[in-house]
């Protein structure tokens, strides 16, 4: 059973790696992401390039911000930078995954960071997007 601890700087560890839960992707998730965004391209919700529709590229974002969830109690983060490199459509039908590592913490006037790196793989492992981001603790 996992011990969930509250997300301190010291308590992370550079090195550490998270890993999310199976996410299927559905027509819904992809309409109410849509929505979020203010998107609403025709690809989202019918024929792509692709073969079908295909979620918007940063659709599984959220999962990646959320892996620090799946081992820590996070109280705030504030989202300082992010990076993506989108590698393949996320199609809708598909069921994602995203495995991520602490690279970096730093202290920055007087804030706390830390910077992971992730990857959104496919049931087969294929990579989709890459990424990075860079988040402050907000202690509790």
């Amino acid at each position: 059973m996992i011990q969930f601890t509250p997300l301190t700087y010291d308590a992370l560890k550079v090195g550490e790696e998270f890993v999310s839960d199976t996410l299927l992707v559905t027509p819904e998730d992809v309409d109410t992401y849509a929505f979020a965004v203010d998107d609403h391209h025709s690809w989202f919700s019918g024929t792509s390039p692709f073969g079908g529709p295909v979620a918007h590229p940063t659709f599984a974002a959220n999962q990646a911000l959320r892996l620090r969830h799946s081992r820590y109690v996070v109280h705030a983060g504030l989202h300082a930078k992010m990076q993506f490199e989108f590698l393949e459509p996320i199609r809708v039908g598909m069921r994602v995954r995203s495995r991520g590592r602490v690279i970096d913490k730093y202290v920055r006037r007087g804030k706390q960071y830390m910077v992971t790196e992730y990857v959104t793989e496919d049931e087969a492992g294929t990579p989709l997007v890459r990424g990075q981001f860079t988040q402050m603790l907000i202690p509790a």
